[in-house]
């Protein structure tokens, strides 16, 4: 079906139509695209399509934490295998870090109201004359 829209002059454009006769057209701007979605080199040449941008989108960012997909280069399709202590290399010279949670030292609002001391007092009963006048300014 066609996506047939009415202008405030009341011309009737097909949306459709008019996406697929500029979809080669080069996007205004610093994407350096085409109207489909493809990526553009020099003079206007596509580099990749949009669906390959896609699978590699989709190569990277998988649902599921994957070890492999940190270790992937994005140009290669082929794991690179990630730096493995050998056994002969047994004397490492720096420690190994403790990444164990620390608690942080406090919030705002816990400085704030240790340092305060809260003193409660009666009010004053109005007198006579602020309680006829209405309303005063402060």
């Amino acid at each position: 079906m066609a996506n047939i829209r009415k202008t405030a002059m009341g011309n009737s454009i097909d949306i459709d139509r008019l996406r697929l006769a500029n979809e080669s057209t080069i996007t205004i701007g610093n994407t350096k695209t085409n109207a489909r979605g493809d990526l553009l080199g020099a003079g206007g040449a596509v580099v990749k399509t949009k669906a390959q941008i896609q699978q590699e989108y989709y190569a990277l960012n998988t649902p599921l934490a994957d070890d492999a997909a940190i270790a992937m280069d994005p140009v290669q399709a082929d794991p690179v295998p990630l730096a493995q202590p050998t056994a002969e290399d047994d004397s490492d010279p720096t420690p190994p870090v403790d990444t164990g949670y620390v608690k942080p030292r406090g919030s705002f609002a816990e400085a704030v109201a240790s340092g305060t001391e809260v003193k409660q007092e009666l009010l004053e009963p109005l007198k006579k004359t602020q309680q006829t006048q209405g309303i005063q300014r402060i």
